[in-house]
């Protein structure tokens, strides 16, 4: 992304407020049908972050990606700008909104546009969502297919699959199989995945997974 690409990015939203997508809102589609954000985001490392399967949901009964702080740690994530509204507190109910510094975000822009970025970003509130607890997947809790493919189509889309596979490496707590649940999707948010960035996410976990 160029200077002036950022510079028209930044001037698409009046947000005060940007939260770190580190799971499925990094999916245009799921987020756009289910949560109601329609403006694209910018891809960011975030430092002093990890990322674990940990979040346990009890109404969906399922396990969700998490986030905990941890020094020497990293995510990818999507900064997306949003409203603090009741609707997005409703469905991060599991998590707790946490201020995030403009200084623990990388970014592949060159030199100039990222100084530019961090000096609009000091007027800015970013948050990530960490979780209230950590519990890991089980047979009651599994973690479920179409959320994976959520999570890993929208990174696909955005960075390619060097963002899928750095989204599968930076993430822990991984079970030894996911629910399959690709016919009928039982995550309540599901982003619609092409026959091909199956096959290209079967890969991926094969590959680095295991």
């Amino acid at each position: 992304m160029t200077l002036q690409q950022l510079g028209r990015w930044f001037d698409s939203f009046d947000d005060e407020h940007l939260i770190l997508g580190y799971g499925s809102l990094i999916n245009a589609d799921s987020r756009r049908r289910f949560s109601d954000m329609h403006h694209d985001g910018l891809l960011v490392q975030v430092a002093g972050f990890a990322r674990g399967w940990i979040t346990r949901s009890l109404q969906e009964q399922q396990t969700y990606v998490g986030a905990w702080p941890e020094t020497g740690a990293s995510l990818n994530a999507l900064m997306l700008p949003t409203a603090l509204s009741p609707s997005l507190a409703r469905r991060e109910k599991d998590y707790t909104f946490v201020q995030v510094s403009p200084q623990a975000l990388r970014t592949d822009l060159d030199e100039q546009a990222h100084l530019w970025l961090h000096d609009r970003l000091a007027a800015k509130k970013i948050w990530i969502c960490q979780s209230l607890h950590q519990q890991q997947p089980n047979a009651d809790f599994p973690v479920s297919q179409s959320y994976v493919d959520t999570c890993l189509a929208g990174c696909l889309e955005r960075g390619g699959e060097a963002s899928a596979r750095e989204f599968i490496q930076s993430t822990t707590y991984w079970p030894s199989s996911l629910y399959d649940d690709r016919t009928q999707p039982v995550y309540p948010r599901p982003g619609r995945v092409t026959q091909r960035q199956h096959q290209q996410i079967d890969n991926l976990l094969k590959q680095v997974a295991q």
